[in-house]
């Protein structure tokens, strides 16, 4: 299958309910207004999970963000786009839904760049 806009569209839908997809867009809207770099952060995350009813771990995993937590520790949250340290566990531990929230985000940014590239030729 080759991995187009109507593509992604039609995963989206498939995929997320309506209210995740609203809770999606309002919290990279809210960020891209009030953020220097655009992107949502953890807490961002969490107050749009929180105001939409949708679990959290979910939406922050649409913008790179995972949580996991082991032991007696409290949650931790990795960018795990940066790769930053904890990326590793945190995939692991990861729900289906974090991982095809995460995997989404992946495909938008892999068609994003492949569009840029076809531009710059």
């Amino acid at each position: 299958m080759r991995l187009d806009a109507d593509t992604l569209e039609a995963g989206y839908a498939a995929l997320f309910p309506p209210i995740m997809r609203a809770a999606q867009i309002a919290c990279l809207e809210h960020a891209r207004l009030t953020r220097d770099d655009g992107w949502p952060s953890v807490a961002g995350c969490l107050a749009f999970a929180k105001l939409y009813g949708v679990p959290s771990a979910e939406l922050a995993a649409f913008f790179g963000i995972l949580s996991y937590q082991t032991d007696r520790q409290p949650i931790t949250w990795v960018n795990a786009l940066a790769d930053e340290p904890g990326s590793h566990a945190a995939r692991q531990l990861a729900t289906r839904a974090q991982l095809t929230a995460l995997g989404f985000q992946l495909a938008v940014a892999d068609l994003h760049a492949s569009e840029h590239r076809k531009a710059m030729h």
